[in-house]
């Protein structure tokens, strides 16, 4: 029997398929996020219920909603979130819940998958998506009649039909074969469920650490035989911020732009603000001026070097009670931060967006929320605009693997907290959870902030070093 889960594993990637079937998943638990978002599905899915009976079901005449119907057909099941039946016309309406603001690739197969299988047993006339709505804002109280958006996509549904009845049944092929061979991998081994049947002997540096490779170009490669970095051809068509990194890993050097970096350096002003935000986000706001899935600034850790000393100051905050986070956070860091000098953040369109969104929250902390976006500079673009690349980058300019080439003294793996997805469940959980792990949770977000901006203090000191 192939379910709609079963379905979408193939159109990720029929290897991963394949590997379920087979009982060959290796990485298969899901990991805290993943966790977490299963909750908010759930959470989205109880509201969206009571939305469908007070708002939707209404607009019908002499109808009833059927929740969570199984529907079989043949070798295919489904299992709705909502059907409503019309009892006079005997026809039905699909409301498929998803918990998020937009239709996502994945959104449309899998409501084509849930009409073929649930059209074989009923007269489905339309079919629908219940999505969150991103622009609306949350009052004193949730209002859910605002909260949902609902397209119909029904056309788009039907103009989907033939491909996906041609998917289902080769996805049948993959769960009856008996070998993997030809069978036809997934290109992201990070996430990969099956590594070992996707990507097995994948080397330290293969063509998925090219940042923004298309799968087109990786289908290629892999054709040709060509994952290691080292076995691409100088011919090999790449944009030029590709082509570097590739020299780079090749070379085993590091390339260094001197003159711009230096350049960049001298427009800093001091002292230096380096600055780094914890968020938590909900699908369902929780707070007066929150939208779905608005990130919630729950902690800073400010490092602060002054141009008259080599001493280091550090400030912090952390939020330790329920409630909306941000406000008192904001108060304290307008404390820390003087109307004189560069804030240094790692990716400031992350820093910079979450300011925007306290300004309009907190207008009296409008103003010096944009001055700071105002003098604000991404260490990390020095990295992701190519003007320092290092062969142990691996094409990545993430934080987690520039602090370990460019600072191997300092490291997250002996965090007990060392992830921001983690480091955004842990707190809510303290803030909302038990007060006996409150100390304890609460000393360990502080170490893990912080390091995040001191490991940018530390790769600021070693690009000036390599600048001066």
């Amino acid at each position: 029997m192939l379910t709609k889960s079963d379905f979408l594993l193939y159109v990720d990637a029929p290897m991963h398929l394949w590997a379920k079937s087979h009982g060959q998943q290796t990485n298969a638990t899901p990991s805290l996020y993943d966790q977490h978002l299963m909750k908010q599905g759930y959470d989205v899915e109880k509201v969206a219920k009571t939305y469908l009976e007070k708002y939707i079901l209404p607009k019908y005449k002499n109808a009833k909603l059927l929740w969570q119907p199984t529907y079989t057909s043949g070798e295919y099941q489904s299992r709705a979130d909502g059907v409503i039946h019309e009892l006079d016309t005997n026809v039905y309406h699909l409301y498929e819940i998803k918990s998020s603001t937009s239709t996502k690739k994945e959104h449309l197969p899998d409501a084509t998958f849930q009409s073929i299988v649930i059209g074989q047993s009923i007269n489905l006339e339309t079919i629908h998506l219940i999505l969150l709505n991103d622009e609306y804002i949350r009052g004193d109280e949730l209002d859910i009649e605002q909260l949902f958006s609902v397209p119909d996509v029904t056309d788009e549904v039907s103009e989907m039909t033939p491909d996906i009845l041609a998917k289902m049944r080769q996805a049948l092929e993959i769960v009856k074969a008996e070998q993997s061979n030809s069978i036809v991998n997934c290109l992201n081994p990070k996430t990969c469920p099956c590594p070992g049947l996707c990507h097995p002997d994948l080397p330290k540096a293969s063509i998925y650490n090219i940042p923004n490779l298309t799968p087109k170009k990786k289908r290629e490669l892999e054709d040709i035989k060509v994952v290691s970095i080292d076995d691409i051809d100088d011919d090999y068509p790449l944009t030029p911020k590709q082509r570097k990194i590739v020299d780079v890993m090749q070379s085993r050097t590091p390339y260094l732009d001197k003159p711009t970096i230096a350049g960049l350096f001298q427009s800093l002003t001091y002292p230096l603000y380096f600055l780094d935000y914890e968020t938590y986000d909900e699908a369902i706001p929780l707070y007066k001026g929150h939208k779905p899935y608005q990130k919630m600034v729950f902690q800073f850790s400010l490092h602060i070097v002054s141009s008259n000393s080599e001493a280091i100051q550090h400030e912090e905050y952390l939020a330790l009670e329920p409630g909306d986070p941000a406000r008192d956070l904001v108060k304290h860091m307008r404390k820390c931060i003087s109307d004189r000098g560069t804030i240094i953040v790692w990716n400031k369109a992350f820093e910079g967006g979450r300011n925007k969104e306290m300004a309009e929250l907190y207008p009296e902390y409008k103003d010096f929320l944009l001055d700071v976006n105002a003098r604000m500079f991404d260490l990390m673009e020095i990295v992701s605009k190519g003007y320092y690349l290092h062969p142990e980058f691996l094409g990545s300019w993430s934080i987690k693997n520039v602090l370990p080439v460019m600072s191997p003294e300092l490291s997250y793996k002996t965090l007990s907290i060392n992830k921001g997805d983690q480091a955004m469940i842990e707190w809510y959980d303290m803030v909302n959870g038990d007060e006996s792990k409150k100390e304890e949770t609460a000393k360990a977000l502080l170490r893990y902030c912080e390091l995040d901006s001191l490991a940018m203090v530390k790769v600021w000191e070693k690009l000036r070093g390599l600048t001066a």
